[in-house]
C-alpha cells in the first residue's frame, strides 16, 4: 500500500506530458517553377503524428484550388495565370486534428521570350521600298494560353516591323462592351493593336467586319491592319448566304493604305470549303474576290493589290477539291507568293513542311496572293507560326511574304 501514491503521481505525470506535447501541425516545403504564364507548385505537405487531410491554394489572382484525401507528400500542382505579374500564393494545409499551417509563396510570371532565330535572313527588310505582309487565322479565342499567343503575334509584328497584316477568324464576344462603332472591347485585332502600342509604341490601325457567329457567341470576322495611313475600306459579302447565323456567310475585308510608292490594297478573305463534287460556292466566292480587286483597281489606277487569307482549298488535293486554288491563280493574273519561292510546294504527294494548318485535315490552305504588277517583286516567303520558328498561336501557321516595290 505504501507504493500507491507514487503510482498515482507517475500516472498523472505521464498524462500531463502527453497533454503538453499536443498535436503537431503540418510541415510545408514548397517551391515553384515557371514556364511563361504557366506555373508548377512543387514540394510536400506532411504531418508527423497524423496525416494532411486537405490543402487549399489561393493563387493570388482571385482563383483557388482545393484538394482532399490525397497523398500530399509529393506535390506538383499546375496553374496558368492570365497576365504577367507578381503574385503571392497562399498555401494552407489542414491535418486530421483540424490544425493548419499556412505558407506564402511569392512568384513572378511573365511571357516567354520571343525568339526570331527561326526567321529566314532574307525576310528582314533591308531597304525602304521593301514591305512585309503577314496573314494568320486567329482561331476565334479557341486557343489555350491565349494571352501568350497574343504576345507572340505582337512581338513578331513589332520586332519585324511588319507593314500589313490580314486576320481571319478574328472575333469578339457578342456580349462584350462596345468601344467604338461595331468594335467590342475584346476584339482580337483591337487587342493586338493595343499591345503593339503599349509594348513597342507602334501605331497600327485596323478595320474589321464580321459575317457570322462562331460557336454561337463569337462575332467572327476578318480584318486588315497596317502602320501606314488608311485611305478607305470596305467589307463585302462574297457568299451566296448573307445571314449571321450560318457559317456559309463569308466576307472580305478591304483596306487601301498610303505608302510612298502609291496605294497598297490589302484584302483579308476566309472562303468556305467545298462541300461536294458539284458544289460551286467556293468558286463563286473566289470569282467575287477577283471582281472586287478589279473594281477597286479600276477606280485607283496603279494600286498594288494583295489578297490574303484562309481559302480552305489545297492545291495538292485531287480535282475538284483543288479547283478553288487553281481558279485563283489561273490566267496568271494572281501569283501565290509562297509558291514563287517554293516551286515544289504544290507537288504530290503533299509535303508536311508546307502545311499551313494541322489537325485532322492538314494541308496548305493559307495564302498571300499578289496581283501581278511590273513594279512588284516577291523577295521571300515563309510559314511562320510553327513550333520551330516563332511558336504556335493557332491551328493555322500563317504565312509572311516580303516584297520589293520598284519606283
Amino acid at each position: 500500500m505504501k507504493y500507491f501514491p507514487l503510482l498515482i503521481i507517475l500516472l498523472l505525470f505521464a498524462c500531463n506530458k502527453t497533454d503538453d506535447q499536443g498535436n503537431q501541425k503540418p510541415v510545408l516545403t514548397l517551391s515553384s517553377v515557371t514556364d511563361g504564364l504557366q506555373l508548377q507548385l512543387q514540394g510536400s505537405a506532411t504531418d508527423a503524428d497524423g496525416k494532411v487531410k486537405e490543402i487549399t491554394i489561393n493563387w493570388g489572382d482571385a482563383k483557388t484550388s482545393s484538394f482532399a484525401n490525397n497523398d500530399f507528400s509529393q506535390l506538383a500542382i499546375n496553374h496558368t495565370y492570365a497576365q504577367p505579374g507578381d503574385y503571392d500564393i497562399i498555401f494552407k494545409a489542414t491535418d486530421d486534428a483540424n490544425d493548419s499551417t499556412v505558407q506564402i509563396v511569392p512568384v513572378t510570371v511573365d511571357f516567354k521570350e520571343t525568339s526570331l532565330t527561326g526567321i529566314k535572313q532574307d525576310m528582314y527588310k533591308s531597304a525602304e521600298n521593301e514591305y512585309l505582309i503577314l496573314t494568320i487565322n486567329l482561331h476565334t479565342y479557341q486557343e489555350p494560353l491565349q494571352n501568350e499567343k497574343f504576345n507572340l503575334i505582337t512581338d513578331l509584328i513589332g520586332m519585324m516591323d511588319i507593314d500589313f497584316i490580314a486576320f481571319q477568324e478574328c472575333a469578339q464576344h457578342k456580349d462584350a462592351a462596345i468601344t467604338e462603332g461595331i468594335i467590342r472591347e475584346d476584339n482580337m485585332a483591337l487587342e493586338i493593336t493595343n499591345r503593339l502600342k503599349a509594348k513597342y509604341n507602334a501605331d497600327y490601325n485596323f478595320v474589321w467586319g464580321w459575317a457570322h457567329y462562331g460557336w454561337d457567341v463569337w462575332e467572327e470576322g476578318v480584318a486588315v491592319m497596317s502602320k501606314h495611313p488608311l485611305l478607305f475600306n470596305e467589307d463585302r459579302y462574297i457568299s451566296t448566304a448573307t445571314g449571321t447565323n450560318t457559317i456559309t456567310s463569308r466576307k472580305v475585308m478591304f483596306g487601301a493604305f498610303q505608302i510612298p510608292e502609291g496605294e497598297f490594297h490589302l484584302y483579308s478573305a476566309h472562303t468556305h470549303w467545298r462541300t461536294s463534287v458539284d458544289d460551286e460556292e467556293q468558286n463563286r466566292q473566289i470569282e467575287n474576290i477577283k471582281s472586287m480587286v478589279g473594281e477597286n483597281e479600276s477606280w485607283h489606277f496603279g494600286a498594288m493589290s494583295f489578297v490574303c487569307g484562309d481559302f480552305n482549298g489545297n492545291p495538292t488535293s485531287d480535282y475538284p477539291w483543288s479547283e478553288g486554288y487553281n481558279n485563283m491563280v489561273k490566267d496568271d493574273v494572281f501569283q501565290d507568293t509562297f509558291f514563287k519561292i517554293y516551286p515544289d510546294a504544290n507537288n504530290k504527294p503533299a509535303q508536311a513542311i508546307y502545311n499551313t494548318i494541322g489537325g485532322d485535315l492538314p494541308g496548305r490552305i493559307d495564302y498571300i496572293f499578289m496581283k501581278k504588277n511590273t513594279r512588284l517583286q516577291v523577295v521571300d516567303s515563309q510559314i511562320i507560326f510553327t513550333g520551330d520558328i516563332i511558336g504556335k498561336v493557332s491551328d493555322h501557321f500563317g504565312v509572311m511574304t516580303k516584297v520589293k516595290i520598284g519606283r
